[in-house]
């Protein structure tokens, strides 16, 4: 008995008529009128009625009709199971973070969308440091990463969430001038920034909007902490996401709200270089599938 025969029999049950099942299954009457034959003949019973009135079902082939059907049905499900196991991926990724991306909302989705449609995928998370986030992905210490926007241009990527960021002062700073001559202090103060920032765009898009081509202080280390370290001791002010007044609380700094600080991107990125490998095309596939659910939602 083959699945084929057994299609075309339930094909011959709903329709009553050999014609029209074969037009419905794009076969030639005399094939199924054949397979129909060969599957009584297994059987050794009629499962068809035929006479010049029409064409209906023994008792027999109405005991076997339902039968027919949930095997035909499991025959269906299993080629869907093979096909989707042949899609799934196996492997290693590493995936950078900052902070709790992967665990809020959006990040949250994406991970469980990943490990749903792709369950042999060995998930691996890396933190890195704020200061150095970009190089990590960049020199290969993670495989993809969440990263705060501007995304670089070798990058290829996919926003997640927004992120709200904070001048990150010195409170001593803060507490000479007063909160109410915030914009003031920040103007005569140097933005501190990381080493490797300089060459990036991020100089503009991680300064005050007052001054943004104003004095930097560059920090020899690329750390959030070191970053800090130079805020508190006055050598300028930082613009950090959100999450750093959480993870970095430092007595000496303060972080506050700043007028005209707008929120920053948070993306899912890897390297351009590597976006048509298989493992990597899948993971920005589903990051732009999670992040069109989020949008909707």
């Amino acid at each position: 008995m083959e699945l084929r025969q057994l299609e075309y029999f339930v094909a011959v049950a709903d329709d009553l008529s050999f014609s029209k099942a074969a037009a419905r299954l794009h076969v030639a009457q005399p094939s199924v009128s054949e397979q129909i034959k060969a599957l009584e003949r297994e059987f050794g019973l009629p499962l068809f009625n035929r006479t010049s009135r029409g064409v209906w079902l023994t008792p027999a082939g109405q005991d076997i009709l339902p039968l027919a059907q949930e095997l035909l049905a499991d025959a269906h499900e299993l080629r869907g199971l093979a096909q989707l196991s042949a899609r799934r991926l196996s492997g290693r990724v590493r995936i950078g973070f900052l902070a709790d991306e992967y665990a809020n909302a959006s990040g949250d989705r994406l991970m469980a969308l990943v490990r749903r449609r792709h369950p042999r995928i060995a998930i691996e998370f890396h933190q890195v440091d704020f200061a150095e986030h970009h190089l990590a992905l960049e020199g290969g210490q993670v495989d993809v990463a969440f990263v705060m926007g501007p995304v670089p241009s070798q990058f290829t990527s996919v926003e997640i969430a927004r992120s709200p960021r904070l001048l990150a002062i010195s409170r001593a700073s803060l507490e000479e001038g007063g909160e109410g001559q915030l914009q003031a202090i920040v103007s005569r103060q140097a933005v501190v920034l990381p080493n490797h920032v300089m060459a990036h765009e991020w100089r503009r898009s991680w300064s005050p909007s007052d001054s943004p081509a104003g004095p930097v202080f560059i920090v020899g280390e690329d750390s959030m902490e070191a970053m800090l370290a130079s805020v508190g001791a006055r050598r300028g002010v930082a613009i950090v996401p959100e999450y750093v007044s959480r993870y970095y609380p430092q007595p000496g700094v303060a972080f506050v709200p700043l007028d005209g600080l707008v929120e920053c991107t948070v993306e899912f990125a890897a390297l351009r270089s590597r976006q048509d490998e298989p493992l990597f095309e899948a993971l920005m596939e589903l990051a732009r599938e999670s992040a069109a659910t989020t949008h909707d939602a």
